[in-house]
C-alpha cells in the first residue's frame, strides 16, 4: 500500500468501469490472537452490522465466539458501494470513516477484482 490522500484514493476508485461493485473495510485487528468480544461489542454499538473475519463474511447480529489462542484478522465492512456517477463524495466519506476506524488503513475489495490497501 502507499500513502495516499483520500482524494487520490477516490481517483484511483473512480478508475474502475462503471458498476464495479466495491466494499470499503476497515482491517482494524491483523493476526492477533484472542477472541475480540470487547473490540467486536464496539463496533456492534456503532452501528455496523457486518465484519470479515479471518477471510469470512460475518453477521455482528449473532453472537461471534472466537478462539483465544488463534490468531484473528477483523475487518469492519464500512460500506458498499457500486461505481457511477455522483458518488465520490460517499466514497469519501467512506473512506474516511474507515480510515478513523482503522488507525490510518483501509482495505478496498474490488469485488471480482482483488483487494487495494492503501494507507
Amino acid at each position: 500500500g502507499s500513502h495516499m490522500t483520500i482524494e487520490q484514493m477516490v481517483d484511483r476508485l473512480l478508475s474502475y468501469p462503471e458498476r464495479t461493485k466495491m466494499q470499503i473495510l476497515a482491517p482494524i485487528v491483523s493476526g492477533k490472537k484472542g477472541t475480540h468480544a470487547k473490540t467486536l461489542e464496539d463496533i456492534r454499538k456503532q452501528g455496523y452490522v457486518r465484519v470479515r473475519i479471518d477471510r469470512e463474511m460475518r453477521e455482528l447480529t449473532g453472537d461471534i465466539e472466537l478462539e483465544k489462542n488463534k490468531k484473528h484478522s477483523i475487518d469492519v465492512v464500512v460500506d458498499r458501494i457500486i461505481i457511477k456517477d455522483g458518488i465520490a463524495a460517499r466514497l469519501a466519506d467512506s473512506l474516511e470513516t474507515a480510515l478513523k476506524l482503522a488507525d490510518g488503513k483501509v482495505v478496498v475489495d474490488v469485488i471480482g477484482e482483488g483487494e487495494l490497501l492503501f494507507s
